[in-house]
Formats: structure tokens, sequence, C-alpha cells
């Protein structure tokens, strides 16, 4: 609640203004203050609150509060807490904010648009995926840069638009069609001596996750392209400025996964090899982390391969060495865990794979259970059941076993829908029966202690 505090205060001076000549008045600065704290904040409805103190601050420099005008400042700040706001039309009353400024320029005035005025519109299109009016706005940034405008795209605009390009829902294809188009014109420019012009890291991220998201059966392809130009221009030529970061490599592996091609699981090793050298060789920005790890698993677990439990098992323990050695950004997070269950309960293959497969969910979810700084999750009761329903004959040690891992799971408030689903299809409905004895339960349904700690969507049950 910064802002509504800082919003107090800027009321208390105001008052006291009025009420004595000698007193403190707010001025732009004062104004300014509250702004930012309204756009840093997360508080709800800020966008609004922001756009509301504009307008007061404009109604009190028409009443003579000299030092209450309103400055390109000022403006870029509404726009922040607007943009930060995600509320319904924020991008557009951003947008129209920065008409304003536009046209008061043109008249003459010093309300100057700014690149991060444009920066700050941009990135409001970019967060909802208009795609479309993010590339309208970055040709005018270029028509009235042309009329004397200091503000001129840069990175930072092109990365917002390929965003924008990203999170467009309207036609995939279309997406990565623009994104080119735009990447090339971006290229073309520096090539013809734009040097402020010039593709970074940030584009190039922009670019992949692009191809990403498309779904496109060549986006494999171009974001592996991508990446070994990256790699070739930034890691092996030296130029920083292009160098790929642990991002870009989760990006790709996160396209690698979407794929389901049957390169994949290769693929996704091959490039978690590259970043586990060029990290080895010294380049820091390129630090395997947890969720590039965990993209690896998943992959591994989609794969067809028959010791993929293993496998994923295998990955999981490489995380762990990399912590060990130093590397805090490698630390398992539940989700590694997860993965690696996942991969045992979908294992195929004869009996002897299943059963390595449920030796792999064991003791995994044993380490997740008694690990010092991770704990298990209604995913992961879910997906251990689902490996005992898959992987283990049915006799009465499983039926013991997946008592012993409800009733936990109960104790512990974890359990969700797919819990739910799982016991349903693991035991007769005499069996399930047995496990409600002693509790509350209405209809078969648990009581709601038995979800406490679920975070989960669409939990119906629960109402």
């Amino acid at each position: 609640r910064a802002g509504a505090n800082a919003e107090a205060i800027l009321t208390r001076m105001h008052s006291r203004g009025k009420e004595n000549d000698d007193a403190p008045k707010p001025t732009t600065r004062c104004f300014n203050a509250v702004l930012l704290a309204y756009a840093n904040g997360k508080q709800k409805g800020g966008g609004k609150r922001a756009l509301e103190l504009l307008r007061f601050m404009e109604s009190l420099h028409s009443e003579d509060y000299v030092d209450c005008q309103p400055d390109s400042y000022t403006f870029n700040i509404v726009m922040k807490a607007l943009t930060n706001s995600k509320e319904t039309g924020a991008a557009q009353k951003a947008n129209q904010l920065l008409r304003r400024m536009e046209r008061s320029n043109d008249k003459g005035s010093t309300l100057q648009p700014d690149i991060f005025s444009y920066n700050i519109v941009l990135d409001a299109f970019s967060r909802i995926g208009d795609a479309e009016s993010a590339e309208k706005l970055l040709q005018q940034m270029y028509d009235r840069s042309e009329r004397g405008s200091i503000a001129k795209p840069n990175a930072h605009s092109y990365t917002a638009v390929l965003t924008a390009w990203a999170r467009n829902g309207d036609g995939k294809a279309v997406a990565t069609t623009r994104a080119e188009e735009l990447f090339n014109n971006f290229e073309r420019k520096y090539a013809a001596g734009e040097t402020d012009v010039q593709a970074d890291t940030s584009v190039y991220n922009a670019l992949i996750n692009v191809w990403a998201k498309s779904g496109e059966r060549k986006a494999l392809y171009r974001v592996t392209q991508i990446l070994s130009t990256m790699e070739e221009l930034g890691l092996q030529g030296g130029d920083e400025s292009v160098a790929p970061n642990s991002r870009t490599y989760c990006a790709v592996l996160d396209c690698i996964a979407r794929s389901r091609n049957f390169k994949a699981y290769n693929k996704a090793l091959e490039v978690i090899k590259r970043m586990e050298d060029f990290y080895a060789e010294g380049h820091e920005s390129v630090r395997p982390c947890a969720r590039a790890y965990s993209i690896v698993i998943s992959t591994i677990a989609r794969s067809r391969k028959r010791d993929k439990a293993v496998k994923a098992q295998e990955m999981l323990r490489r995380m762990e060495s990399e912590y060990v050695k130093g590397n805090v950004a490698a630390r398992p997070t539940v989700y590694s865990y997860n993965g690696v269950l996942n991969a045992a309960a979908f294992t195929s293959g004869d009996e002897r794979d299943q059963e390595e497969a449920f030796r792999v969910a064991c003791l995994t979810f044993d380490e997740l259970r008694i690990s010092e700084y991770l704990q298990p999750t209604h995913v992961s009761y879910g997906t251990f059941l689902k490996s005992i329903r898959k992987l283990m004959p049915d006799s009465e040690i499983r039926e013991k076993l997946v008592t012993s891992v409800f009733r936990r799971c109960c104790k512990e408030g974890l359990v969700g829908e797919m819990v739910l689903r799982e016991m349903k299809a693991l035991s007769s409905p005499d069996f399930y029966q047995s496990l409600m004895t002693g509790y509350d339960t209405k209809l078969g349904i648990p009581p709601k202690s038995f979800s406490a700690n679920v975070v989960e969507r669409d939990y119906d049950w629960r109402e």
C-alpha cells in the first residue's frame, strides 16, 4: 500500500497548504513521488488512481498552483502505473496519454515524449498481446523521428513488439512471419549504418519466444539455428551484446519440449550439455538453472524411451551435482522431482522396465518427502499414485502402500483433484470408503482439511 500511504501524506500537505499560506504546498516533484509509488506497487486499482491523480494535478495547475505542472516524467510514471496495473483497457489509456503528449509537443509545448514514453506503451501492448497496435506504434516512432522527434526505436522497442507477437493469439503462422520481417528490418537498418538499432540478446530471445510458442513444425529448426548464431557471435566471437543467457536456453528447451518431435529427446540433451560446457568455460550468463533442467526432464518424460525414468533420474542427479558444486541456480525444485515421477508413471516396456521405473518413482518420492528445502505437492502425490496404479500389480502389498500414501496425503492437506482421480482408479468404492472411516464426509467427498494446502484452479469439490 505504498501508493495509498504516499497519497495520504500528499493529501495532508495539500490541506494544510490551503489553510496556511506559509505551509509547504505540493509540487510536481511531490506528485511524481506518489505516482512512482503507485507505478512500482502492486496495489489493486493503482493505474486508475494514478490517472485520477494526474487529473487532480492538472486541475491544481489550472488554479494557479504554478509548481504543480505535469511534466514528461509525470506522464511516463502514470503510463507505467497503467501498464503495471494489468487493468482492463490500461494499454489503450496509456496510449491516449502518449497521444496527448505528442499533440502538446506539436503545438510547441515542452511536454515531449521520449523513448521511455513510447517503450512503456509498447510494453503495455506487449502484455496483452496486441501486436498490431504495437507494430503500428513502432512505425509511428520512425515517422516522428524523421520529423525531428528524439524518440527513435531501440532494441527494447523491437523486443516489446516481438513479445507482443509471441503473446498474440490470432494466428501463430502470422506471428512468426511478422516477427521474422521485423527482425530482418532491424538487421537491415543496422547494416545500413543505423548503429543505435543493433539487435541484442533481448531481441534474439523475443524472436525465439515467438517461434517457441508458435507450434509450427519448423520451429525446432529455427530456434536452434538462432541459438547457434548467438553462441557463435556472443560466446565464441566475444560480442557480449548478443551472447545467449539462461533465459535463451530455457526458451529453446521449451520449444523443443513443445515440438513433440522425435528428435526432441536428443536435442534437449544436446542443448543442456552445451549450456553446461559454456558455463564450465567461464560464461556466467549461461549458468544452468533449475528451469532448464526441469524442462529437459519433462522432455525425457514425454519421450518413448523405455528407460526414460532412469534417464530423468540421471538428469535430476546432474542438477544436484551442479548445486553441490556451488551453482545455486541449479537447486532442484518440486517440478524437477514431479517430472521424474511423471517419467516413471508413463514408462512402457516389459516387466523389467516397469520394475526399474517403479524403483525410480519410490526413491524419488521418498527423497522429495524428506528433503530439507522442498515438500511434495498435490501433483507429487497424484503422480506417485499414478505410478503405483500403472507399474505395481494389484496385491495386498499395493493396497497397504496406497493406504499409507493416501493417509499421509490427507494429513498434509494435499488431496487435490488428481489425487482423488487416481484413488478412484486405484481402488474399489468399498476400499475408498474404508479409508474415509472416522472422517466427517458427505457423499464420499473428503473434508476441506484434506485439501487445505492444495493450490489449483477449478477445485469444484471444495466449494
